[in-house]
């Protein structure tokens, strides 16, 4: 076994990485992540790195980050270079690359002398491998987080923003992911009885809680910290949804638990088809564009592309023989797959 290439996704709430192996006349990626809030310890997170993927057999290295956004850090660009400091710490110095929005690979001490053009690019990582493999489509990557939609032709990613505040815009950024959304965010209103209720805009339950309940997620992919410290199972799912109208499980049927979660699901598929329907009717989309859709929330992605006519297929599909599910953590490995030149 030989190491071609390791990509690592530095995010506010998770560590990925992808290590691109030879074996024999075969090629795999293996890929792991682990929570890791960075606002609560930054100190540790060459720590976390490590411990993350201690070994390191050779091959090429390559990071791309969007935990500077994170509050703990008084802006981005310090946010970037405290982040790359860490990387360089936990890796004892040994020579990386950082993926920058323009889809370059910039040695490590260009990227701290420019923070701004590597801060929150990893979309750019698989755009590119959608782009080369599938020449011309949609990207739509669903993390716990956020989405990103980003559009591709002649085999190149064809954004209209490259940093968070033009992709906002441009509707090539939804703040909504799988996991870590609050529910109020996307309903101010939820069926309940006969009619309606509001619902309470606190940290109560987010959405990895809807998907346990709707078995769109088993407990282990809730990867998130939990809102009240408590478990991951549908029990303590419900409970936490039930607060989000003042109720608590037991004033509740599990009908109307279900009957909430549901609703939810669905203002999430609409409000990403919505970001999704705009970007496809751009000129060079396509008539019925492929998606190629990724991420930890990949059914929500599928859901979504197929309610605006464009036809989903795994990022998995498109680039055959690396192995399964890599698509969870598409950042990293396709990181790694640019960096080994096997895009």
């Amino acid at each position: 076994m030989s190491v071609l290439a390791t990509g690592w996704d530095i995010g506010g709430v998770h560590l990925k990485t992808a290590r691109l192996e030879s074996r024999g006349a075969g090629r795999r990626l293996i890929w792991r992540q682990q929570a890791f809030e960075i606002w609560r310890r930054p100190d540790r997170l060459a720590t976390a790195l490590r411990r993350l993927d201690g070994r390191d057999d050779g091959g090429a290295r390559a990071v791309t980050l969007t935990a500077e956004l994170s509050d703990v850090f008084p802006g981005r660009a310090a946010g970037v270079r405290a982040v790359l400091a860490a990387v360089s710490t936990a890796l004892d110095r040994r020579p990386y690359r950082v993926l920058d929005s323009a889809g370059d690979l910039l040695a490590e001490g260009a990227a701290r002398r420019a923070p701004l053009r590597v801060a929150s690019a990893n979309w750019m990582a698989p755009a590119l491998v959608a782009a080369r493999r599938a020449g011309r489509g949609l990207l739509v990557d669903i993390g716990s987080t956020t989405t990103d939609i980003v559009p591709f032709a002649g085999g190149l990613p064809r954004p209209d923003g490259t940093d968070d505040r033009g992709r906002l815009t441009t509707g090539e950024l939804v703040y909504s992911g799988v996991l870590r959304t609050p529910p109020a965010a996307l309903a101010a209103t939820v069926p309940l009885g006969a009619g309606l209720c509001r619902t309470i805009p606190e940290f109560f339950t987010q959405m990895a809680d809807v998907y346990v309940i709707l078995g769109r997620l088993g407990p282990g992919d809730y990867t998130t910290a939990t809102p009240d410290g408590r478990g991951r199972g549908r029990r303590d799912c419900a409970a936490r949804l039930a607060r989000l109208v003042g109720a608590e499980a037991r004033d509740l049927s599990a009908g109307e638990i279900r009957g909430i979660a549901g609703h939810l699901m669905e203002r999430q598929v609409e409000t990403i088809a919505a970001a999704i329907r705009a970007v496809a009717a751009r000129p060079g989309c396509g008539r019925a564009p492929m998606a190629v859709v990724c991420g930890a929330g990949r059914f929500l992605a599928e859901e979504a592309a197929r309610r605006v006519g464009c036809r989903p297929v795994p990022l998995e599909a498109i680039v055959p023989g690396f192995g399964r599910d890599w698509g969870r953590v598409a950042p990293a490995a396709s990181l790694a797959l640019l960096a080994a030149g096997a895009a």
